[in-house]
């Protein structure tokens, strides 16, 4: 008889718990030219007001607390949330407050904020649309929303392959969308999309399954990587792998 699945919320604090220092390195040094980017698209300006939603380890809040009057870190995760408050104390911030709660329902005043900015946290919520609602309610008239995140190609069965990928190495995974499943969302918001930026980041499938706390042997890790090896001639998830002699000096790069 199989295990039912865990509520989504359970799953994500635990497996970000798990995750929090090494998601944690990575996230803080490897997205903060991401973190700069989204910055200057969204106009973020010294009399802003921000929210970082699913912040994690801080992703964006640290980066936009040097562009604007305040930013909140919003996280689901006790250890994330900590991790973020010693590097924003470690950095000497004093412009950014932290705040327990769930993206998909924030206790947040409508239009109280002039930017709301999340990155690689939709594919984790269940309810996408209601959480790019809250984004949208929560900031002003005239007040911008940014999201960085994955996408999967249109192309049919991908969003299928890819999903399963990514389910495999990590359970708190939901959905990855399509370009149009996007622009969906931000029209039944009622956004205005103003820029959209588009980058293929290059990854070791071993670097990949480290961050969400697997290495080879793991059932998930060698799940994930099965799934991911189906698709090496057609590409049928979109990920353009292929394989690459291992770096010994660096095994999980």
């Amino acid at each position: 008889m199989s295990t039912p699945p865990k509520p989504n919320r359970e799953t994500i604090e635990e497996r970000f718990t798990a995750t929090a220092k090494v998601f944690g390195d990575y996230a803080i040094v490897e997205r903060k030219r991401l973190a700069e980017t989204l910055a200057e698209m969204v106009g973020a300006a010294k009399t802003d007001t921000a929210a970082d939603l699913a912040t994690g380890p801080g992703t964006l809040a640290l980066r936009f607390a040097h562009h604007v009057k305040s930013v909140v870190a919003v996280d689901l995760t006790p250890a994330m949330l900590l991790r973020a408050r010693e590097s924003a104390k470690s950095e000497g911030l004093s412009n950014v407050e932290f705040l327990r709660a769930d993206a998909q329902q924030l206790p947040i005043a409508d239009g109280a904020l002039d930017l709301c900015v999340t990155s690689y946290s939709l594919h984790h919520v269940p309810e996408q649309a209601r959480m790019v609602r809250e984004m949208a309610r929560v900031v002003k008239r005239g007040g911008r929303v940014g999201i960085i995140d994955i996408l999967v190609p249109d192309t049919p069965g991908a969003s299928e392959a890819a999903n399963a990928i990514e389910i495999a190495r990590d359970p708190s995974h939901t959905q990855s969308l399509t370009r149009r499943e996007f622009m969906s969302l931000l029209d039944h918001a009622g956004l205005e999309l103003i820029e959209t930026k588009f980058e293929e980041l290059e990854r070791s499938f071993d670097h990949w399954l480290h961050v969400a706390g697997w290495h080879r042997g793991d059932e998930r890790y060698e799940e994930a990587r099965r799934l991911m090896e189906e698709t090496l001639e057609s590409d049928a998830a979109g990920f353009h792998p292929r394989l690459v002699a291992p770096d010994p000096a660096n095994p999980s790069a």
